[in-house]
């Protein structure tokens, strides 16, 4: 008999800690603005306080691997970019030095050259005059000054 006493005891005493976890609590501040806490509510407006249940071993190992997950990501997106940067950076390198060369080719055509000339829009030979061909000079001199640093 004395077994059966226990047991109901211990059954008791369980169930009588559950119904203290789903109680709710009570938060209020008086018009002297102290606050209280209480298991029964003011008025009608106080709000009930709820707690907050601990994370599980499962669901914090989740968001860690979220988190992870998440920075994983953004450095391979920020090393694609990177990549992304030095080819853009690569190719405007390479069409400066081709600029510069056709630069230079120019410069060298238009000052061994005697005359120089343009085609018109009939495919006919337009010969540049002096004024003409020195402006044609200089813009090309500007141009190699500017491409080939």
């Amino acid at each position: 008999m004395k077994g059966f006493f226990w047991q109901r005891l211990f059954i008791a005493l369980l169930l009588s800690g559950q119904a203290g976890v789903h109680a709710e609590v009570y938060r209020w501040v008086d018009e002297k603005g102290q606050v209280h806490f209480g298991d029964q509510a003011r008025d009608a407006s106080t709000p009930a306080i709820r707690p907050h249940s601990k994370p599980t071993a499962q669901t914090d190992q989740q968001q860690r691997m979220q988190k992870t997950r998440k920075l994983l990501n953004a450095y391979r997106i920020e090393r694609q970019q990177l990549r992304e940067q030095k080819a853009e950076q690569k190719e405007q390198e390479a069409k400066r030095k081709r600029d510069c060369i056709q630069a230079r080719d120019n410069l060298r055509k238009y000052t061994d050259y005697g005359n120089v000339y343009q085609l018109g829009e009939d495919g006919k030979r337009e010969y540049l005059s002096e004024k003409q061909r020195a402006a044609l000079l200089q813009r090309s001199r500007e141009a190699v000054a500017r491409l080939c640093r």
